[in-house]
Parts: structure tokens; sequence; C-alpha cells
């Protein structure tokens, strides 16, 4: 896939500030940016299932706190390549490494980053906090991790199934692996309701929306408001992104269960604790996707890991999460400068 690729997206999908890095092996990697594009203080935002790296809900906050946010589109969604098949996960990090470059990041002992992630985006801001420098060079410069709705690994998680659904159990658990037909199934499924974006909105209404309780709805339509949005404006773009992420391939979807089963390339329990290395994991406190256990075990096994527990399902950090990251780096930034 090369960057002209992008051009047979329909116009209503396409993301008007997409940008391509092409990989040493010839794969793409589409991303977005925003903020402080100078700037040597970065925060790496990976998207969740049925998203792409799209930088455009917040784009004032990162300039005042002076960090360049980049949202890489992950492998086999929307317009980056699909993960070469037979080659771990683990390293993954050195695609993110390459695009560090492309942005002429190249002195990267200067460079200060922060990994983070929502749903199975998780996974890969975890990846590439946990890496070495022989994977990505830059993995020193890797000062906290910061996740929502967070996936643990379920290599050394042996009890990651603890208080997981049967339909999520047999989407990402063992019978996904031992019988990939059935997220494949799952994933035709889903992509036969979400031709267009009116499908995708009447879907993401019944599966997510429509599942919110009354404050979750207030707490949504709040915060459409205070930033002088139509209502349903966050329906509106998920569901252009959804369409989006799935436009050229669902290679992305029916590899989920398979990611989350390999292995990372470490073991959370094993890292070293390093005083200025943070980690913050926050959990919706009725999430049934990404349930409670997994942030659990996961604030447990990281070094200087915390746990913040907020009220609402698997959305329920979206309200507040730029809040969040503008305080976690603001005051990283002054532990780090005292």
């Amino acid at each position: 896939m090369n960057p002209s690729d992008a051009s047979s997206v329909s116009n209503d999908l396409r993301l008007p500030d997409e940008k391509y890095v092409t990989l040493s092996d010839g794969r793409q990697l589409a991303y977005t940016e925003t903020g402080d594009t100078s700037s040597d203080k970065i925060i790496i935002f990976f998207h969740g299932v049925f998203g792409v790296g799209d930088s455009s809900i917040e784009t004032k906050l990162y300039q005042d706190i002076g960090y360049h946010f980049i949202a890489p589109t992950l492998p086999g969604w929307g317009n980056s390549s699909p993960w070469p098949e037979n080659q771990s996960i683990s390293k993954y990090p050195n695609d993110i490494h390459q695009l560090l470059a492309s942005l002429k990041k190249n002195d990267y002992k200067n460079l200060r980053i922060t990994v983070a992630g929502g749903s199975y985006g998780t996974v890969f801001a975890q990846i590439c906090f946990g890496t070495s420098t022989d994977v990505m060079p830059e993995a020193n410069n890797v000062e906290s991790l910061l996740i929502c709705s967070s996936f643990s690994p379920f290599k050394y998680h042996r009890e990651y199934t603890t208080g997981m659904s049967w339909l999520n159990y047999f989407g990402v658990g063992i019978p996904a692996i031992y019988f990939p037909s059935i997220r494949r199934l799952m994933g035709s499924f889903i992509q036969k309701k979400t031709r267009n974006i009116d499908e995708a909105k009447n879907f993401l209404r019944t599966y997510i929306f429509d599942q919110m309780d009354d404050e979750e709805k207030t707490k949504l339509r709040k915060w459409e408001e205070e930033r002088n949005r139509p209502s349903e404006w966050v329906l509106n773009k998920m569901a252009r992104n959804m369409c989006l992420s799935i436009s050229k391939t669902m290679i992305g979807f029916n590899t989920v269960a398979q990611v989350l089963h390999e292995d990372w390339g470490f073991d959370p329990q094993k890292l070293p604790s390093l005083p200025k290395r943070k980690v913050l994991i926050i959990s919706g406190k009725d999430d049934k996707l990404a349930h409670m256990e997994m942030s659990t075990y996961l604030v447990k096994s990281y070094p200087n890991a915390e746990l913040r527990i907020l009220e609402g399902g698997h959305l329920a950090s979206f309200y507040e999460i730029n809040e969040i990251i503008k305080n976690w780096l603001t005051n990283l930034d002054k532990e780090l400068n005292a």
C-alpha cells in the first residue's frame, strides 16, 4: 500500500490531515499529528478497535502545553498496511521508531515520550513502553504510560477471563485462537452492518450509545456543548472512523485475539522500577469490554503504577481524557524539571 491508495477512500471518510510513512519493508503507516510539532516532548496515542489515528478531536490543548501529539493508525486498520505474517507483534515499536525518524526526531537523546492508548490501543502502548532499545532506539526516552479501558497481556495474566462476558470470551479468548473462523464470522457480520456511515451510526447506537445510562448520556451531551459541537457529533465521528478503519481490509479486526494472546516481548512484573518512569491506568467501573480485573492486574504488575476508577462503562474516560492527559503531562514535566 502506498499513499496514493488513500485516494480511493471516499471524501466523507477521508481524514484531511492524514499523512503516510513508507516503512523499511515497504508497508505503509498512516498517522495524524497536532500540537507543537517541533517539540521534543511527545505523546503517542494508539486508537482502539474500529478506530484510526485521528488527532482532530483536541488540537489546542497540546499546543498550549508544548507537546507534539502523534496518532498512528494501527496495522491492518484504515490506511495502515497489515502486520507481516509470522512476525512477532513485539517488533511493532520499530514502526514507531521509523515514524519518529521520518518526523526528523533522529536526535532521540533529547526526546521525552509518553505512550498512551484506549481499549485495544492500550496493547500497543504497553508494547512500546516495555520494549528494548534493540527494537526501538527511543525506548529509554519513554517516560510514562497512560492507558484507558486497558487489556492485560493474556500470556502472563492467567486469570484474564475473570469478569469477562461469554461474548467477549468467544471473541478474544482461547476459542478465538483455536477457531479463528469465529472471529472472521464476527467481522463479516459487523462489516455487513456498517457498509456506510449511516449504518455504522445505527450499529454504534445499538451496541454502545444505547447501552449508556442517563448520567453517561448527559456527560456526552455536555462534552459536545462545551466544545460547540452539534448533537451526535461524537457518534458521527466514530461512525466515520469505523467505516474508514475497515474500508481496505478486515485483517486488523481478525487478528485482535492473536495479538492479545501473543508474547508482547516483556513481562510487566519484571520491568525495572525507575522512580521517574510512571504508569497511569484508567478504568470505567462498569466497563464490560475491558473489565476491571484486567486493570487491577496491570496496576499490581507495573512498577510505579496507579489506578484511577471512573464512573461509567467502556467510554467512561472519553469525557475526561484530555483533562487527565493534560494534568498527567504537566505534573510529569514539573517532577522531571524539579
